[in-house]
Order: structure tokens, then sequence, then C-alpha cells
């Protein structure tokens, strides 16, 4: 880990994916710690956690947050999610992605950085996509929270 990594690196590069992601989107598409339609089902604004914890010390921690995906119906769900996952495969970051063909799905990524981003559909049809960074020092700099809504970069 390049002494320089920050956790201020970390969430800067890691909203830079997310809005990488939001990009192979239709641009009325947003993504918010908010759902409109799920009032009590609001997402925290991310939380830094312990990376190796081997008992004695912790020396490096990773940070991780989720978002709801705005815009999106029961109906369109599937297909965003499908274009979620060819856009993770087409940037070159491996893939692994439920193909059942069930109304719940999830796929995972990993950036050649190692950062890691999620998407899921859930059974009632809504999308949320996640990320978490590699590890950083214990303590470095957190820098300012990741936003309460990234709107979609051509929206």
């Amino acid at each position: 880990m390049p002494e320089e990594f920050t956790q201020a690196a970390a969430r800067n590069q890691l909203h830079r994916y997310l809005v990488r992601t939001l990009r192979a989107l239709p641009a009325e598409l947003s993504i918010a710690l908010r759902h409109p339609q799920l009032p009590r089902a609001r997402l925290h604004g991310g939380v830094t956690m312990p990376f190796g914890d081997d008992g004695r010390e912790i020396v490096s921690e990773y940070f991780t947050i989720g978002y709801w995906v705005i815009g999106t119906t029961p109906d369109t769900a599937g297909e965003y999610f499908d274009s979620v996952v060819r856009s993770w495969a087409e940037f070159g970051w491996p893939t692994r992605a439920d193909r059942s063909g069930s109304r719940t799905r999830a796929a995972d990524t990993r950036t050649p950085d190692d950062f890691q981003l999620h998407i899921q559909r859930s059974a009632n049809g809504y999308l949320s996509l996640s990320g978490s960074t590699p590890p950083f020092p214990v303590g470095s700099v957190a820098g300012d929270p990741l936003p309460q809504v990234i709107e979609h970069p051509t929206g």
C-alpha cells in the first residue's frame, strides 16, 4: 500500500468508480442514500471498518458505502442490472454475476487497483449499488464525506 494512499484518496477514487458505473445507465438515473419509494430504507453515509484484524493491532481500514439506484422500476431493473454488469466487463474488470434469472440478482467486480463494486436487485425490483475501497492506514485523513446523491454525469 503506497504511503500516500489515505482514506480521502480512497473515497475520491471510489466516487469516481461509482460515477463511471452510473455513466453506463440512462441519464435520468441517479444514486442516493434515500429512495423515495422506501422512506424507511435510508442507507448510511458510509463506514470505515477494520481490515485484517489479527487480534493484536489493527493496522489498516477500508471504507464502504451503498446507494439506491433512483429512477428504475421493477420492469426496468433487470435491464439496468445487465447494463452495469456489461459495462464492468467492458472496462476489463473481472465480474461475477448471478445468472439464475430469478427476481433477486447480484453481481460483483474488482477494479485493477482493488476497489470492489456490487450491484443487487431485490425481490421487489429495487436496485442498489455499493462499493468498498482497498485498505489504507488507520487514522489517515478521511476527507469529505461522499455525497448523499450522485447525479448522472450527463443528467
